[in-house]
């Protein structure tokens, strides 16, 4: 654990993109148990394109966070996007959102030897904060029904619960994601 955190911005295409993309695959597989999915993981992938097409691009009304610790090792991340990035999740939320501009966060990853520590609240607020600045009045997220922690997490965050959705899971069943929102 570091001495002090550094919360900083990531700019797509930027050197250390891969490395936080890396970090994010790395979370995905160990946690969740679900390996590179292109169309699930196209966030991740215009990282370390040209920021001009990057999802988390400040030019395009996103934003992404990474922490280090004191061997230079990300260890945390977190992002958000305008939600015209997801046009069919854009589409299911149309009529609870309305006119408002939603931005959806996304990838907040702690290593597990960090979680619990107060880390990942503040990825949160750095984001939140960086949101409304973007000029975004509402922050739209979804976790994974069967994390509890997780859910917790977002709920102590003053996110609410407004639905649950159902999609098909990489083992062939059935997987259910919880739908979070939060005004700005």
């Amino acid at each position: 654990m570091p001495t002090s955190f550094a919360i900083a911005p990531l700019e797509p295409g930027s050197a250390e993109a891969e490395n936080a993309r890396t970090f994010c695959l790395r979370i995905i597989r160990d946690f969740y148990g679900i390996d590179y999915n292109s169309d699930w993981h196209a966030d991740l992938d215009t990282l370390t394109g040209f920021a001009e097409r990057g999802w988390y691009s400040a030019r395009n009304g996103g934003g992404f966070r990474i922490v280090r610790d004191d061997a230079n090792t990300i260890i945390a991340t977190g992002g958000f996007y305008d939600l015209v990035r997801k046009p069919g999740t854009a589409a299911r939320l149309a009529d609870r959102h309305g006119a408002a501009k939603t931005c959806q966060i996304a990838r907040v990853y702690l290593d597990p030897a960090v979680r619990g520590k107060g880390l990942g609240s503040r990825i949160v607020a750095a984001l939140e904060a960086d949101a409304r600045v973007s000029g975004y009045d509402t922050a739209y997220l979804h976790a994974d029904a069967q994390t509890p922690a997780t859910l917790s997490f977002w709920s102590g965050r003053d996110y609410r619960e407004f639905g649950r959705f159902s999609y098909p899971s990489p083992s062939g069943g059935i997987d259910t994601s919880v739908d979070f929102d939060k005004i700005l």
